[in-house]
């Protein structure tokens, strides 16, 4: 294994730990699986291709969070690749020792159960509005999903976003091209449903986007 681009072990009393450097490759899907893992610290994103373009299914960012263990569950291979976006720590956890979790501590079983559901059912929600809407509508309800999670407003309501950051956003998310996103994204302007920025220091890093565009395509009503 090659721990320039996977990992170091690092032993702390009885914990192994594995430390990923930004865009380590924890694993890769379709490898068979035989660890789950539970975060420390850092960041990981669950990434998945569907139709020829990788989407980002999830980011692992609580401390004490887990992924991977499906692969312990149904033994199958690796249902989505998992990469570092942070300076990394995670604890493996093998077959058996999941197993006497899950057997010997039933809130742990519980809390299982309810993870996986959440994540199925979330997971399930994504992969059909990707497969079931226009990459024009994928990218405007993504637009405004950013722009709703960053939250940040400019004096008249409007939601104000950092380009290359959405830009980022959208292809990991939609499925799209990024010669597509610049293409909406002149389109959107034309339409004045977005705008640059007014500052000059700045250029054109940042676009504002307005609360009608945000209304249409907002998803958590």
């Amino acid at each position: 294994m090659n721990s320039a681009n996977r990992f170091i072990l690092i032993n702390m009393e009885d914990i192994t730990v594995y430390t990923y450097p930004v865009n380590g490759i924890i694993f890769k899907e379709g490898e068979p699986g035989e660890l789950m893992f539970i975060l420390v610290e850092g960041a990981v994103e669950l990434r998945k291709q569907v139709q020829g373009a990788e989407i980002v299914l999830k980011t692992i960012d609580q401390k004490n969070d887990f992924f991977g263990e499906m692969a312990l569950i149904d033994g199958k291979p690796r249902s989505a690749t998992a990469v570092a976006i942070k300076p990394t720590r995670l604890i493996p956890v093998d077959n058996e020792a999941f197993e006497r979790l899950v057997l010997t501590n039933g809130k742990f079983a519980w809390k299982i159960i309810g993870i996986l559901s959440d994540r199925i059912r979330e997971t399930n929600k994504q992969l059909e509005a990707l497969l079931n809407t226009s990459p024009k509508d994928r990218i405007n309800f993504a637009i405004a999903d950013f722009a709703l999670k960053l939250n940040v407003k400019i004096h008249d309501g409007r939601y104000k976003v950092p380009v290359e950051d959405l830009k980022t956003w959208l292809n990991n998310r939609c499925g799209v091209s990024m010669d597509e996103i610049d293409n909406h994204l002149f389109r959107l302007m034309k339409s004045e449903s977005i705008a640059y920025g007014a500052s000059k220091e700045k250029g054109n890093t940042e676009l504002i986007i307005s609360t009608n565009f945000i209304h249409q395509y907002n998803r958590r009503h």
